[in-house]
């Protein structure tokens, strides 16, 4: 029986990298039942690009433009309920999936009938597409993407906040999906993705590492800024700091926020909570070795001196 997987692509003014992850899905091995365009863009480019592109598809693509836009939290949410297929694929319009990769990620059911998810390890590339052997290995490494891990995870909940489940690029069953579905960026500001990554870990277990590389993740001039991926790791520490967990990922909860609490000091000093800013460089998650290390001495003068004198260190 062929395997019903839709594949979502929410986008938002970038065409050319839009065209190229829409090729990278038209172009898999394995093809999925359709292909939902979720645009926010406040122009016609990209819908006429789609146009285009659909004269020749076998594939159906169903093309939605919001206006006004729903924000990206909504448009995922969208591509969620309207897809109609078993399993769902999210790609973001950046982003770009190996040709086998809808094949290689479904055929993790075959082993593990009962799964709600699966993901591979991801390539970093650059924007004109050219690999980055090192920052990908060196990326999977840091979240815990390697050999030792294939297969089938012990705990959803210890993958996820490791962020070993990827924010985009995998394969997960509709039903959970759309059962989860995103919450507000009022709720979880940046960090939706690994929000729902983790509300998803709490709700359903059996998530499938797949030790193959089956996806690109870009970074180009359009990607999401540095001052973004700062806010999105202080709003992950705070998700997973009040977020009831199981005791047995108590080492990677502490792994995780150990990691991410010198970049939630900065962020929080630079939106002037300095009180919070402190409480966490003086917790144990900020341990006295790195109070003492030439950063930490650094965040601890930026949090005590004056902004105008802090931004200066």
């Amino acid at each position: 029986m062929q395997p019903s997987i839709s594949v979502g692509i929410p986008t938002y003014k970038r065409s050319k990298l839009f065209r190229e992850a829409l090729y990278s899905v038209i172009e898999q091995t394995l093809q999925p039942v359709e292909i939902i365009i979720g645009d926010d863009s406040p122009d016609d480019i990209t819908e006429n690009l789609v146009l285009d592109i659909k004269k020749e598809c076998k594939i159906p693509i169903f093309y939605f433009r919001h206006s006004p836009s729903l924000g990206q939290s909504e448009n995922v949410n969208f591509l969620y309920e309207t897809a109609k297929g078993d399993k769902i694929v999210l790609l973001h319009d950046d982003d770009l999936l190996l040709p086998n990769a809808l094949e290689d990620l479904n055929s993790c059911w075959d082993l593990h009938p009962d799964l709600v998810a699966s993901y591979g390890k991801q390539y970093i590339v650059s924007e004109d597409g050219a690999i980055d052997m090192e920052h990908s290995s060196d990326l999977n490494q840091m979240f815990f993407r390697t050999s030792d891990r294939a297969g089938l995870q012990n705990s959803s909940v210890e993958s996820a906040i490791l962020h070993q489940f990827p924010n985009d690029c995998f394969m997960i069953l509709a039903s959970a999906a759309k059962a989860i579905k995103w919450r507000s960026y009022e709720e979880v500001g940046d960090a939706g993705d690994f929000d729902f990554g983790l509300r998803l870990s709490l709700e359903y277990p059996n998530f499938f590492f797949l030790d193959k590389y089956t996806a690109k993740y870009r970074l180009s001039s359009v990607s999401i800024s540095k001052s973004d991926n700062r806010r999105a790791a202080s709003e992950s520490f705070n998700i997973i700091l009040n977020t009831t967990l199981p005791e047995s990922v108590s080492w990677a909860k502490e792994h995780e926020l150990m990691r991410e609490a010198p970049i939630a000091i900065i962020e929080l000093i630079s939106l002037g909570k300095r009180k919070q800013a402190l409480d966490i460089y003086f917790s144990k998650y900020h341990p006295l070795s790195r109070r003492m290390s030439l950063g930490g001495v650094r965040r601890l003068l930026k949090a005590l001196l004056p902004t105008s004198i802090g931004k200066l260190i």
